[in-house]
């Protein structure tokens, strides 16, 4: 289990020293996933400086990838570019729910550490969430 977490990271390492945009959609999918991964791991093992550096890596891909309406409808099959506006939405949810965490973890509202750690976790979920509802519209084969 561990090796093939360590595979994924190192795997999400060498994707991020490259542009996205010279990968298929399949390719960035994978390299989010990875990303997701490893925030979700620094949760488990309560490292918010491992939190705060991966969601925010994870945030700077997603928004390079659905921030930029016409390079993801160039991704995506010609059945399927009616769809953008859906990922264009999601990169605004993943960008507002990275900021709550980031808030969280610097403490801005000044709550208690419990309240801190649910908030950005369940900011977490929201994250993954608009991941699942944009995979659903585009994999979706009815209109």
């Amino acid at each position: 289990m561990m090796k093939k977490l360590l595979l994924l990271a190192i795997s999400a390492l060498a994707f991020s020293t490259t542009s996205l945009s010279a990968y298929d959609l399949k390719s960035n999918m994978l390299l989010l996933e990875a990303e997701l991964s490893e925030v979700q791991r620094n949760f488990i093992i309560s490292d918010m400086k491992g939190v705060s550096e991966s969601v925010t890596r994870f945030d700077k891909h997603a928004q390079e990838l659905f921030g930029n309406k016409e390079q993801f409808a160039a991704m995506l099959p010609k059945e399927k570019k009616s769809k953008v506006t859906e990922a264009v939405m999601a990169a605004q949810i993943i960008r507002h729910n990275v900021d709550i965490i980031m808030g969280e973890i610097t403490n801005v509202h000044k709550h208690s550490g419990k309240r801190r750690r649910e908030e950005a976790q369940r900011a977490y979920t929201y994250i993954e969430h608009a991941c699942f509802r944009c995979h659903n519209i585009v994999r979706d084969n009815t209109k």
